[in-house]
């Protein structure tokens, strides 16, 4: 079919009229529409009934994908008969598909480490969500057809080796595909299998800045999802230097969407190979059959260049950064290497005990230019300081490296120092620490290298190897090495070389305890690259774990902001957030601001937990006392525990007087459901809509922000929830709301399927945008629940110890007195502590015979460092401060608005604001928010959002906020405005 041909094919079963380009393909006939909006027109000339099931089923999978509301695959267009294929002839099909504009991923030489796990996310997010889709059985005939690009039938693509013209690539595929259907097959086959994309090539990943999509479902087939990952695994590295590291990116992005588990990822780098080799074996027949069609050679010079590579890669390494990529150990035996050798007495490394010895440490980093480097310079600094040894630290940041083998000016420069050194005159005996035998030496005599190095090898009691190397000997001690010799536990090793020997290092031993060499024999990394330091610590152990060295060795340097934000998605859970499009790296506070790497400072306007502000020198020295001398359990007396119990519940109405200390606000509000039930009997509890009270079970099943959010399980029969009162933007507003609101209260407690415990509700509900309970609520919803047999809980967690302003606690602001009282962010100041008060009845009636005890609630040092703060909110006059510096700001917000109809509401009390955006009367401003947290970002000053929508600025920064911050943010917000 010509243009001409498909453009009225287009015209008349689609309604389009406008022009066409043809595209490369492999198999169909492709035309872009380059209309106002754009499509691929694909066609397919030679249509059997499996095709036709095929096309069906891939309709099928790309109309389920729209559905779930996924921008990153191709839409069916229906015809304007509303087909989704329309039949040209008896043989012939076409359809209809949205376009994604972008250039592909082929198209571009270098992707970033960000961008190649990014495109990790997007294979798993797709394969993901396709796995689940149910296949009758005349689509897995389908999904299972013969075809030279199914890995499941690669063996059958020996057939074809002999078509390859390069000798080495010819032998290489061979072996990867005998290796396959030998070893490799049986055990892609006993894995579970689903549908997957099966094509994430280069040129089936389009890029468009930021955003990647995924084109071309016509390859899927039915097999284990790490098939898929293999494929699309393949093309990540086809351009790189470093293959098998852009390959354990592209996996880190996946698993972090679609876990995999540690048999997967044994073989994904065969897999890999078998994708490059059946792609090499595939081009050569189609070379033989169709000469003239460019598109079959695409990627064909790389891919032989990188299946090459990649044999030749070690295989031990290669699993080790797939492991670490996924969050795992590097290597799997680290464990049973380190349990063998804390369990197993080692013989000393140097002729005294480090124990017994004086030491004194060479702190080589970054941050410490100006250390001892010479001879010297530390020969003066062990004499100065009666030093018998020097140590240089493990995993140290160092600036000492030079010359090509380290390039320190790169992102992967070799800078990690991975040994402990033991510095000490040359000619110093160094001996064995266990038993084993010479591995492998040589004298590396390039400068800064090893000099004369040896490396022995060990075994665990369950025969799993490992190795200490020892560097910068003496050349004498060469003669006694022979590969293969045994060594005893205590034998002496060799002896420290000169500087001149050891190559322009001052005298000294670098210990290293390896877990693997990696294929690198003596040339093992004793520095690693700086973006993989964690790989290599777990290749390359602590030494510390046979040296003891009781004051540590371990650096601990600092990691890369994108490394850093890498490895957290596979070390933490996805469901912990981040804040902004590009996170910040928050390295200390100081007072109402925060620090970043580079040290830009932040004014938190977010932070309620430090209270009394970051950092404050007064809770740290307290800490720092108290922690010194004495933290255990309430189950001894200490007067701290006391002392600050009574000047909480003095804060307190009468008669809230037994407290229970704990260490979260979530743990708060749990125990205080155990309260109110053990005291009515009863279960029932009544929480308000879009309220949150914490994260245990207990609790998030009485707080509808999360049960009725995304991804919750829906309001369970013990809860009841009442309407917010929010007379902004809720269901009644204006005269009368409040008596409304209340009626429905009336009507949940009626509804209640089970007898009423308690009532949960704060004063200023945060998490529903700062809504502020209108005068009235609060105390007739307690008479309300206290004639219904509840309890009435306060949360204070959020909002208590003199943020309000007027009041010190919430509660206070509607003249009312709780029956529990639960506290907890601010108390420590970012130490975890929380509480709760009750009355003795209730206390009374919760010591029914079982104990109730916390390990950490009430220790002494959270004791002394809540008395601090508490102190300090007295001393500071914080509660006058929040009073002023929160009518200040909300009456410069309120001065914005008279010009800015965008800000809608300003509410709260003293230091505990919320300002509602609006795009009109009826229109939350959730886009705006969000560019405007990100303006603010760019100025110096950290906000965040809150609400239903998302669309309320939550304000509630460190109590010490100043009228020069304040004035920062109002400028910040003017200056915001004004750009709109």
């Amino acid at each position: 079919m010509d243009s001409k041909q498909a453009t009225d094919l287009l015209a008349k079963q689609w309604g389009i009229d406008a022009p066409l380009s043809e595209l490369p393909s492999e198999r169909d006939i492709n035309f872009k529409v380059e209309g106002v909006d754009k499509y691929v027109l694909k066609i397919y000339p030679k249509v059997d009934h499996k095709l036709l099931a095929s096309l069906h089923f891939q309709n099928r999978v790309l109309n389920y994908l729209h559905g779930a509301g996924l921008d990153i695959t191709p839409s069916v267009v229906e015809t304007t008969t509303g087909d989704h294929l329309f039949t040209i002839d008896h043989n012939s099909v076409a359809r209809l598909l949205t376009w994604h504009e972008g250039k592909p991923w082929g198209a571009q030489d270098v992707h970033d480490l960000e961008k190649i796990e990014h495109l990790g996310r997007l294979i798993a997010t797709v394969d993901k969500r396709i796995g689940s889709i149910m296949v009758s059985p005349q689509e897995r005939d389908a999904l299972d057809a013969p075809f030279m690009w199914n890995m499941l039938q690669a063996e059958q693509l020996l057939t074809w080796v002999e078509k390859i013209q390069d000798s080495e690539v010819k032998a290489v595929v061979q072996k990867v595909l005998v290796d396959f259907r030998d070893r490799v097959k049986p055990v892609l086959m006993s894995l579970p299998m689903q549908v997957i994309h099966n094509d994430g090539n280069d040129y089936n990943v389009i890029e468009d800045g930021d955003h990647l999509s995924l084109i071309d479902f016509g390859d899927m087939i039915y097999a284990p999802k790490v098939v898929g990952v293999a494929v699309a695994a393949a093309y990540v590295g086809l351009k790189s230097e470093d293959p098998v590291k852009q390959i354990s990116q592209f996996v880190r992005g996946y698993h972090s969407i679609n876990p995999l588990t540690p048999h997967e990822l044994e073989i994904i780098m065969n897999l890999v190979q078998v994708r490059l080799a059946s792609s090499v074996a595939n081009a050569a027949l189609q070379r033989d059959n169709d000469p003239g069609n460019e598109y079959l050679s695409i990627s064909q010079n790389d891919v032989p260049r990188t299946l090459l590579a990649l044999d030749a890669f070690d295989t031990n390494f290669a699993l080790f950064r797939l492991r670490n990529a996924i969050g795992l150990e590097a290597n799997p035996n680290a464990k049973a290497i380190r349990d063998y050798i804390l369990t197993t007495k080692a013989a000393d490394v140097l002729r005294a005990p480090l124990s017994s010895m004086n030491k004194t440490y060479i702190n080589w980093s970054f941050d410490n230019p100006d250390i001892a480097r010479t001879t010297e310079e530390i020969e003066a600094l062990m004499e100065a300081t009666g030093a018998d040894v020097t140590i240089g630290y493990y995993c140290e940041n160092r600036d000492v490296y030079q010359g090509d083998a380290y390039n320190t000016t790169s992102p992967s420069a070799r800078t990690f120092h991975l040994g402990v050194d033991l510095g000490m005159p040359a000619g110093s005996e160094v001996f064995a620490p266990l038993d084993g035998v010479i591995e492998i030496f040589n004298n590396n005599a390039t400068h800064l290298d090893y000099g004369p190095v040896v490396v022995l090898r060990h075994k665990t009691t369950e025969g799993i190897p490992f190795w200490s190397l020892f560097g910068h000997l003496s050349i004498d001690s060469m003669p006694a090495w022979e590969i293969g010799k045994e060594i005893k536990a205590g034998q002496l090793v060799g002896r420290m070389g000169k500087e001149t020997e050891n190559v322009g290092w001052p005298p000294h031993t670098h210990f290293q305890l390896l877990t693997d060499l990696c294929g690198m024999g003596i040339d093992i990394y004793g520095v690693a690259p700086k973006d993989e330091i964690s790989l290599w610590r777990g290749i390359s152990l602590n030494p510390n774990l046979i040296l003891g060295i009781s004051t540590g060795t371990d650096a601990h340097a600092k990691l890369a902001k994108d490394t850093l934000r890498s490895e957290r998605r596979v070390v933490l859970s996805q469901n912990l957030s981040l804040n902004f499009k590009k996170p910040l790296q928050i390295n200390r506070g100081e007072g109402a601001y925060l620090f970043d790497e580079q040290n830009r400072p932040y004014l938190d306007l977010v932070n309620n937990v430090a209270h009394v502000g970051h950092g404050n020198p007064r809770v740290v020295e307290a800490a720092s006392r108290q922690m010194s001398a004495l933290n255990t359990n309430t189950r001894y007396l200490h007067q701290a525990i006391i002392e600050y119990g009574k000047a909480i519940t003095s804060t307190l109405p009468d008669p809230l007087s037994v407290i229970f200390f704990v260490n979260s606000g979530s743990e708060a509000n749990d125990l205080a459901i155990r309260l109110a039930r053990a005291h009515t009997q009863a279960k029932g509890v009544i929480s308000l809509r879009h309220g949150y009270h914490g994260h245990t079970q207990s609790v998030m099943e009485i707080s509808p922000y999360k049960f009725l959010g995304k991804g919750g399980p829906g309001k369970p029969d013990h809860l009841g929830v009442a309407e917010l009162p929010d007379t902004f933007r809720g269901p009644f507003r204006g005269e009368g709301a409040t008596g409304q609101y209340l009626n429905q209260l009336k009507e949940t407690i009626a509804d209640m399927q089970v007898p009423l415990s308690a009532f949960f509700a704060e004063s200023i509900v945060s998490t529903a945008g700062q809504i502020v309970l209108p005068a009235g609520y609060l105390s007739t919803a307690y008479e309300l629940i206290r004639l219904n047999g509840g309890l009435c809980v306060s949360d204070e967690v959020q909002i208590g110890l003199g943020r309000v302003g007027d009041k010190f606690w919430g509660f206070e602001l509607h003249g009312v007195i709780p029956d529990i009282v639960t506290m907890g962010k601010p108390l420590g100041n970012g130490h975890p502590l929380a509480a709760v008060v009750t009355t003795p009845e209730i206390a009374n009636s919760f010591h029914n015979g079982m104990e109730y005890f916390n390990t950490f609630g009430g220790n002494p040092v959270s004791a002394v460092i809540g008395q601090t703060v508490l102190e300090i909110v007295y001393d500071q006059r914080l509660q006058l401060n929040a009073q002023e510096m929160g009518a200040y700001l909300r009456a410069g917000v309120a001065h914005l608005a008279k010009s800015h109809d965008i800000i809608g509401d300003i509410r709260g009390h003293g230091l505990f604001i919320g300002v509602e955006f609006m795009v009109d009367d009826e229109t939350p401003a959730t886009q705006e928010v969000a560019e405007l947290m990100e303006f603010a970002l760019s100025k110096g000053v950290l906000l965040s959002s809150d609400g239903p929508f998302n669309n309320v600025l939550k304000i509630k920064p460190p109590m010490i906020i100043t009228k020069k911050d304040v004035d920062l943010f109002l400028n910040v917000l003017g200056d915001w405005l004004q750009t709109r």
